[in-house]
């Protein structure tokens, strides 16, 4: 009976791959219903396509003309519009499905940590994406449409107008996360605030070249709009990284002289 027993005994690295296996089907299981939900909204939205990319043209000058370059250009640019609102619609789902999977491997601090940060996230992006919608796309359309002579009429492609949109509406948005981001970073001890006011200077010529590479107008006001939220988003984060850890803590990680690497190379 004894023998019977032992038998059946798993050793540690079936054990192993069991508990992998398991995390595995898991995972499929939660993808799955993931991508089943995204479908389904895409689906629901679909007969609202025309509509939608009715309202993403509205940041175009009225001269401007949009054309479709092959027979299928207008039919995939539908597509990928109703997809990406798709994601957009069931994204608290496809969220809660990736925190189902990954929860039980995290401290409940961190937990916390998630779950707290999630509505700033949604409400971050959001203002992010009006921001560019409202602001960055008028004054870059206006740019690029009315840079050509009187004598070339303006004519886009669906598919480039579309993409170039979206791009612009998801980049400025990830942008806005930015004191979110420096919250979380100084929630654990990642980053100080002494640090980072340390590097605030090295942090503008980040945010110019990012603002550069947002907005593709050669034009610095254009960039600035940018560039000058961005840095007030970035001295918000300084603020907030106050906040993430208490004063008291903050003053015995004095963090590192920005200048100290100059005054060594100085003194060698």
């Amino acid at each position: 009976m004894a023998e019977t027993t032992a038998e059946h005994e798993l050793t540690d690295e079936e054990k192993g791959v069991m508990s992998l296996r398991g995390h595995l089907l898991e995972l499929r299981s939660r993808m799955t219903i993931a991508a089943i939900a995204v479908m389904a909204c895409s689906l629901i939205l679909w007969p609202f396509k025309e509509f939608v990319f009715e309202v993403l043209q509205s940041p175009l000058p009225d001269d401007a003309v949009l054309q479709q370059i092959t027979p299928t250009e207008t039919f995939f640019t539908f597509i990928k519009i109703s997809l990406m609102f798709g994601v957009g619609v069931s994204s608290p789902l496809v969220v809660y499905q990736m925190l189902a999977f990954i929860s039980p491997g995290l401290y409940p601090n961190e937990r916390r940590m998630i779950y707290y940060s999630l509505p700033a996230v949604a409400g971050l992006f959001f203002i992010g994406a009006m921001f560019a919608w409202f602001v960055v796309l008028n004054f870059t359309l206006g740019f690029l449409t009315n840079f050509s002579p009187d004598d070339i009429k303006t004519e886009l492609s669906v598919s480039s107008f579309a993409d170039f949109v979206t791009k612009i509406l998801l980049a400025v948005g990830l942008v806005f996360e930015t004191p979110l981001v420096i919250f979380l970073l100084a929630r654990l001890r990642i980053v100080s605030t002494k640090r980072l006011q340390g590097f605030r200077r090295y942090a503008i010529v980040v945010i110019v070249i990012i603002a550069a590479v947002i907005t593709p107008t050669p034009d610095p006001f254009t960039q600035m709009t940018v560039a000058i939220p961005m840095y007030l988003l970035y001295e918000l984060g300084v603020l907030l990284s106050r906040l993430a850890v208490p004063s008291r803590e903050e003053d015995l990680d004095p963090g590192p002289d920005p200048d100290s690497s100059d005054a060594d190379t100085s003194a060698a």
